[in-house]
């Protein structure tokens, strides 16, 4: 065959691919149509590293907020694809889909939910027929390459395959698995391609190359799995399959195990991989001799991945004997070549008997080439060399096809540091960094930017180190099965910090840190971050670096290390116990970091900005006349560390600006408002991070305020001897931050501001969202004071779930009753609880006992175990003298917590808080039981003391029910209860 008879046999690939997705008409909020688009963009994802890529097939995605809104969006416009949520203002997704089916039968339909549908909704929709398929987001929009991907295979495998296109096939019957799977087993696919494109000859045979792609098709019962592989028999590069699934309509236990047995009389030699959750389904597959992977490994993807490039010819070529001894491996066909020459005649015949090299080339789209090989397979040892003369010259055609047209990358690309958000790398740009660049444009294109004059609307300038920086930091440094499995915080932070990342990205921060010269703060933008379901706030870490010292070396290497430890951080205790809470893989959760120009002034040798603030569109604890729809906002001096961490801070509502704040007296406020403040040390230009975020943060009292002369902007006076408090800072006595002077008499028009912010996010948002912000007054008087959004993300209210019922019930089944709730619903199946008994609680212990009850937490994890867990105080404080200081993973069992006064601990629930944030979106209850509540809020202790005790420690008591404990909470009359069972 000629090289000429090569380029013709290739041309037969012009007919690939016919069915393309171009159009798609996504059904849903304006924040998620945002999230898909920006974050899901096919060419930053896939393409990015290939310089002239012809970009005309990426797909347009169109946005319908309602159901009425997309069907004259269908009547207006051809679009190849719809994508459908959960939630559609004016129908239900099942009556959407159904009429769109009526309208248009041929129009796939998908629908992609944030959370894992019950087995009777999944039933009604594979009953109804109506929507094609079900995906899970769990915050990676690489979900929506899968969609786009295999609603395209699904179009084009049964003409593709004709023309030699390989098939692999997924069989499972769970829409959260194999939304976990197929993003992995497409990127795997098209990493695979980046060797091919970068070789073609031209823009023409880099699309055909990428058409001719392997296909990926998904079964959901025996039936249709053994059907399709009737049908691709010839075609199929392997299958992966569940153990149990759907079988004649029911679920059958062994259906995988079967399928796995007609597949190896079918077909001999091809892969298979088995999955399951069924610890037991391991020793049958290992008696079949067949590959298994245990869905509940912690290193589930990982292996998945390992697999595919193991054994469908993906990754480098491994020649072995035919004792499975492995002799070499080509990275590349050029080294493929080179080793074929020299290649022992027994790994030879070995390796061409079992198809293994028409695998590997067809796995790379060398079609021509594979199926030579497959038809030329040396029949004896005699004629060995022939066949090895065969290959070379295979390959030599195949190269003199490329001598034109080799693409090179070199050099960096130009960072036009004008621009406010730019991106390092490729992948995605977390949930944090997606929720800056969105808000951006919203700010962009509103009228907020010239309604003040007064005050200039910003937001810092930004940069984005993407994803796959993450994933190929990780590989490189070989990270993952150490950073899965150790719980070891120091050596995790210490592994990371000797890590290196990607030469090009430190070029990046190189040009970057010679570029500015402000302080930043480098934080932590996971995928799992700002996600509608679960966000993950606060959970990573987040650095504030001076970036002051005169050697730019320094400077890069203090900007590298926080990024590692950022990076590090995602497999720390606390992310690692809030994804146990949750039921999620911490895996998931590839990481992005966002890096920020730091708002605030220098004061010497300090920087901070006057005020730092969480605005909530949901207030959970309302009180006089306020209403909760009517948000709340908690506003700190200097860093907002002390909000988030939920520490002493003033909070008001913007509806009620002027309202005092609910204290019996001055005297009481003045006991409880901020007294000291965070700053960062500029003193320390050269600090060695270390895993603790708050080593360059300064926590200082309000005389250096004074002395800054910032104090006076946001403080009052305490007039001891009239125990009133005067909203000037220039009469004599303590000063309290009340921030009087903007709340009360505007000098900033912050409230203002707030409930713009407030409108704008909830409408894009469509649900209640949090904001962060920051105000910034310069130093020079004749500048103008500075409003900086930081941050928003979506609020997991859970108010709008089902109705709960809360009956009648006798007094003395009571353990804990409140009107003073968070969450809704019914926890069952809960017998244990952590408490703390108030006749021995100390103050000062509060560390102590935080680690008591991690040990108790890691007893009930090991039997399986949830619980209630009541404490003092605030759980998940950072300050020790509020409450407990609790890490996520010490309470990772916890399904309802509930926080109570004491005479000494008085202290309102936290506001703006990322633990209560994480707490709601977790779904967990919560119960406030105040000091001065009323005769029908309390906690019984009697029963609580009276329960058997599984573990006592010194200061914590687990204790055990014989009968499930009955838990509401009614969010819509704010009232909960815990009851015992007879």
């Amino acid at each position: 065959m000629t090289t000429k008879e090569y380029d013709s046999k290739f041309t037969r690939f012009h007919d690939l691919m016919k069915f393309r997705v171009r159009e798609i008409l996504l059904v849903s909020t304006p924040y998620d149509s945002f999230v898909l688009e920006e974050d899901g963009h096919l060419a930053d994802k896939i393409f990015s590293e290939y310089l002239d890529l012809n970009l005309q097939f990426v797909p347009r995605i169109a946005h319908a907020s309602s159901a009425e809104e997309a069907f004259e969006a269908l009547k207006s416009r051809t679009y190849d694809l719809v994508i459908t949520m959960p939630r559609i203002s004016d129908m239900s997704p099942l009556e959407f889909s159904r009429l769109v089916k009526e309208e248009y039968p041929e129009k796939p339909v998908v629908m992609l939910t944030y959370e894992t549908l019950d087995n009777e909704t999944l039933s009604k929709i594979r009953e109804a027929r109506t929507i094609d398929r079900v995906f899970v987001w769990s915050g990676d929009s690489q979900i929506l390459l899968a969609i786009i991907k295999y609603v395209e295979d699904l179009g084009n495998v049964e003409e593709d395959s004709a023309q030699g296109v390989q098939v692999i096939l997924v069989v499972d019957d769970s829409p959260s698995y194999y939304s976990q799977f197929l993003p992995l087993i497409y990127t795997e696919i098209m990493k695979q391609t980046r060797y091919l494109i970068s070789h073609a000859v031209n823009d023409l045979h880099r699309l055909l190359r990428m058409r001719a792609r392997p296909k990926i098709i998904l079964a959901i019962s025996y039936e249709e799995a053994q059907e399709l592989i009737l049908k691709y028999k010839n075609n199929l590069l392997g299958v992966i399959s569940d153990i149990g699934f759907l079988k004649n309509g029911e679920v059958y236990s062994e259906a995988g195990l079967e399928l796995a047995s007609y597949i190896s009389s079918t077909i001999p030699d091809l892969p298979i991989l088995l999955q399951s959750e069924e610890t037991g389904n391991i020793k049958k597959a290992k008696r079949r001799k067949l590959n298994f992977i245990d869905k509940n490994s912690p290193n589930l993807l990982k292996e998945l991945r390992n697999y595919i490039l193991d054994n469908y010819s993906f990754g480098e070529f491994v020649f072995r004997t035919a004792k499975g001894e492995i002799l070499v491996k080509a990275s590349d066909i050029t080294d493929f070549e080179s080793i074929v020459e020299t290649l022992p005649v027994e790994s030879l015949i070995y390796h061409a008997s079992h198809n293994h090299f028409s695998r590997w080339f067809r796995a790379r789209t060398e079609f021509a080439i594979a199926d030579e090989l497959r038809e030329r397979e040396p029949s004896a040892p005699e004629n060995i060399n022939e066949f090895r003369a065969f290959i070379v010259d295979c390959l030599d055609r195949l190269y003199r096809s490329y001598q034109k047209g080799v693409i090179i990358d070199f050099g960096l690309s130009k960072m036009t540091f004008e621009n406010s958000f730019i991106r390092l790398g490729s992948g995605s740009l977390g949930g944090k960094a997606r929720s800056v660049a969105f808000f951006r444009n919203l700010l962009v294109n509103s009228e907020l930017q010239n309604k003040y004059p007064d005050i200039r609307l910003k937001i810092p300038s930004s940069f984005v180190i993407c994803s796959d920086v993450f994933e190929e930091f990780m590989y490189i440094n070989d990270l993952q099965e150490m950073a899965y499995n150790s719980t070891n915080e120091d050596e995790i932070a210490q592994r990371f910090l000797e890590g290196r990342l990607p030469d090009v990205i430190i070029d990046n921060l190189r040009i970057l840190i010679n570029e500015i010269d402000y302080p930043l703060a480098v934080r932590s933008s996971s995928i799992l971050e700002d996600s509608q379901v679960l966000p993950f706030a606060g959970i990573f870490k987040t650095y504030i670096l001076p970036n002051c010292d005169p050697n730019p070396v320094v400077r890069l290497k203090q900007l590298i290390d926080a990024v590692k430890l950022i990076y590090a951080s995602a497999f720390f205790q606390s992310p690692k116990g809030y994804a146990k809470n949750a039921d999620v893989r911490i895996e998931e959760g590839s990481m992005s970091v966002l890096i920020q120009q730091l708002v605030g002034e220098q004061h010497e040798d300090i920087f901070y900005p006057l005020i730092s603030g969480v605005a909530q569109t949901y207030n959970y604890y309302p009180y006089s006349y306020m209403q909760p729809e009517q948000g709340i906002v908690s506003l700190a001096l200097g860093f907002g560390k002390a909000i988030v961490d939920g520490g002493r801070v003033f909070s008001f509502s913007p509806a009620y600006p002027k309202m005092n704040p609910p204290v019996a007296s001055p005297q009481e406020f003045m006991e409880n408002t901020q007294t000291s403040f965070y700053t960062l040390d500029m003193s320390g230009c050269a600090r060695q991070l270390t895993k603790d975020d708050e080593c360059t943060y300064r926590k200082i009292g309000f005389e250096r305020a004074d002395k800054d002369k910032t104090l006076h902007k946001v403080a009052s006076t305490y007039l001891r001897d009239s125990d009133m408090i005067m909203d000037t800072f220039a009469a004599q006595g303590p000063k309290i931050v009340t921030f009087a002077s903007i709340l009360k008499y505007n000098s900033i028009p912050l409230v203002n501001i707030v409930k713009d912010l407030f409108e704008l996010g909830k409408s894009a948002f469509g649900t209640d969202v949090e904001i962060e912000f920051a105000v910034n007054y310069p130093v020079e008087s004749d500048k103008k004071p500075e409003f900086y959004f930081l941050q928003i993300r979506p609020m997991v209210v859970g108010r709008e779930a089902r109705e709960v019922k809360i009956e009648e019930f006798n007094r003395k089944d009571v353990v804990c009753t409140s009107s003073h709730i968070i969450g809704n619903g019914v926890y069952k199946d809960i017998t244990d609880v952590i408490y703390l008994d108030p006749d021995h609680f100390e103050m000062n212990k509060t560390v102590d006992i935080a680690t008591e009850i991690g040990e108790i937490n890691k007893l009930l994890m090991s039997e399986g175990r949830k619980c209630v867990l009541m404490g003092f105080g605030r759980i998940g404080t950072s300050d020790p003298w509020l409450g407990i200081p609790l890490m996520w993973w010490q309470m990772s069992q916890a399904k309802v917590v509930v926080e109570a006064d004491l005479e000494n601990l008085t202290v309102e629930p936290s506001l703006g808080s990322h633990f209560h944030h994480n707490l709601t979106s977790l779904k967990m209850g919560y119960f406030h039981i105040g000091k001065k509540a009323p005769d029908h809020e309390y906690i019984n202790w009697e029963k609580l003391r009276k329960a058997k005790i599984i573990r006592q420690t010194e200061h914590v008591t687990l204790v055990r029910f014989k009968k499930p404990l009955i838990i509401k909470i009614d969010g819509q009359s704010n009232q909960g209860v815990i009851l015992i069972q007879d």
